[in-house]
């Protein structure tokens, strides 16, 4: 069997791999999985910034040359890490697409997973929401049947 070499042949991997009836609730609970990493990128970007701007002046002996030099590397990896978002914000709206072929947003079996994380910049931390109570977080919960990273805001 070939390896799948893009995130839509892996995505239908998975699905055609789990039993048909199962398949919307796995696929939420992948969408979700996959917030999960962009909770996870956001905090580390939150502290890559903070340490940038606030710590890199405590290194002993650093001097200045060497301070910016971390400063600029520190750019280069919060760039990485934008893009890590970027691919992770594609994987859910493909999940999204997936999802919703199979069941219809107001008539779907129910979901396991109740809760998801997203990261709570105010606090600096990963926070745990419920899925059942909107508002908690502002990007919580997404609508995993129609997720359109390019949309414009409501």
């Amino acid at each position: 069997m070939t390896q799948p070499t893009t995130l839509a042949e892996s995505l239908k991997e998975y699905t055609d791999a789990v039993p048909a009836g199962e398949r919307p609730d796995a696929l939420h609970q992948l969408f979700y999985g996959f917030y999960s990493r962009i909770a996870i990128i956001d905090r580390t970007t939150h502290e890559l910034a903070r340490w940038a701007k606030d710590d890199i002046g405590d290194i002993a002996d650093a001097g200045p040359v060497l301070a910016e030099a971390m400063r600029d590397n520190a750019l280069h990896v919060g760039r990485d890490l934008f893009a890590a978002r970027m691919r992770a914000m594609s994987a859910m709206k493909l999940v999204s697409e997936q999802l919703s072929a199979l069941c219809d947003a107001d008539d779907h079996p129910p979901f396991t997973l109740q809760r998801a994380v997203a990261f709570d910049e105010a606090s600096g931390a990963v926070r745990s929401y419920d899925l059942a109570t909107p508002g908690e977080h502002g990007d919580l919960p997404y609508d995993p049947f129609a997720y359109d990273p390019n949309a414009e805001p409501a």
